[in-house]
């Protein structure tokens, strides 16, 4: 079941086009036969599997299918019911070997697709490794209610996403004319952060698989996790009521470098972050750093009490109480919180999701310790 990881790209079933020449043949043998055993090839398409040819395994379970594919595209094998595993379609013919029993591995060669998943796999079990290694320690120092420990253990944690998403990167480029990169892509979470990339990995590949429906569908859909800002952007303007009811404008703090802080009282990680964001305001307020907190609250007092309780004595705090509705938040496409941007004093976007210590590394950078 290993490789069934479940494709979070949902692939659509667009218009028809003239398939590739011949027809690909998948050859394997399943060590605990099941005469006439189901075997099953199944499409991902539409947030959905489909299936797309059966076929019945003999008494020494031997069995083949030969299909017809219109471009690259994402399948999965489905033997007994008890094992599968996601493969590539393309040009190459595939050989399988398949023990019938849940819980065991399906070994499929033949193409440098099925190689390439076999790496990002390898990877992915590492990485997996390290990231269990490393909720045992922040559990602990949770439970140990060592503050000091947890915050350094979230800056670490973030530094092995950045670290992985980077991996991936890498991994992805390497793979010249697959559409495995598009598997990869589940794995980067805030696909806004990286749309640069993505964008780039689309036009490779569309040149390489213009009839694929999967990268057709992975293209055309870009434009929705575009951000609404990227690095090196003018910030989009915010005006909105301050809790005394009166409109602040993001752009009256031109001149100034600006922490756009999108937060809320019920979110308990903003809350977390709050005395990090306090400690760097009263250290550099004077030299021209400013916070605009843009807040996701639903209720005024649940926002002015947490204002007031966190001690968030800077004067430019607005919110429209409209939740993740807000005219702000729907602007710059915020889906999660805590999220922030930094700005230089020309309004342009300097850096996105500046926390703890990286937001100090960044303030010191340009004012000085």
């Amino acid at each position: 079941m290993r490789r069934f990881l479940g494709l979070l790209l949902v692939f659509a079933t667009l218009a028809c086009q003239t398939a590739n020449d011949g027809t690909i043949k998948i050859t394997g043998k399943i060590e605990n036969a099941i005469p006439q055993g189901e075997v099953i090839l199944e499409k991902y398409q539409a947030g959905e599997i489909a299936p797309v040819q059966t076929v019945y395994s003999d008494h020494e379970g031997n069995f083949e299918i030969e299909t017809t594919v219109e471009g690259a595209g994402f399948y999965r094998l489905n033997v007994y019911g008890q094992q599968f595993e996601t493969i590539v379609l393309d040009k190459d013919d595939l050989k399988v070997t398949a023990s019938g029993q849940g819980g065991d591995e399906i070994t499929v060669t033949g193409s440098d697709d099925m190689d390439y998943i076999d790496q990002l796999y390898a990877y992915l079990d590492g990485y997996q490794t390290t990231v269990q290694d490393f909720n045992q320690k922040y559990i602990q120092a949770r439970n140990d209610n060592n503050t000091e420990e947890v915050a350094r253990l979230t800056e670490e944690g973030m530094a092995l996403e950045r670290e992985k998403v980077s991996d991936l990167k890498a991994l992805a480029w390497s793979m010249e004319g697959s559409i495995v990169p598009l598997l990869i892509t589940d794995f980067i979470t805030n696909k806004a952060d990286e749309f640069t990339f993505l964008d780039s990995l689309a036009n490779q590949l569309i040149t390489d698989h213009p009839l694929s429906t999967d990268v057709q569908f992975f293209v055309n859909n870009l434009s929705a996790i575009k951000p609404a800002v990227a690095m090196g952007d003018i910030a989009l303007e915010i005006e909105s009521p301050n809790p005394a009811g009166e409109n602040m404008k993001l752009s009256d703090l031109r001149g100034k470098y600006v922490l756009v802080d999108f937060w809320a009282g019920w979110c308990r990680p903003c809350r977390a972050e709050n005395p990090n964001i306090v400690r760097m305001y009263n250290k550099y307020n004077e030299k021209g750093f400013e916070v605009f907190s843009v807040s996701l609250d639903r209720t005024r007092k649940q926002w002015v009490d947490a204002i007031e309780k966190d001690g968030l004595t800077w004067s430019t705090h607005v919110s429209d109480l409209k939740y993740f509705q807000g005219q702000a938040a729907l602007d710059y496409k915020v889906n999660a919180i805590p999220f922030a941007l930094l700005l230089d004093p020309e309004g342009r976007v300097i850096g996105k999701n500046l926390r703890g210590r990286m937001l100090q590394a960044k303030l010191e950078s340009i004012f000085g310790q």
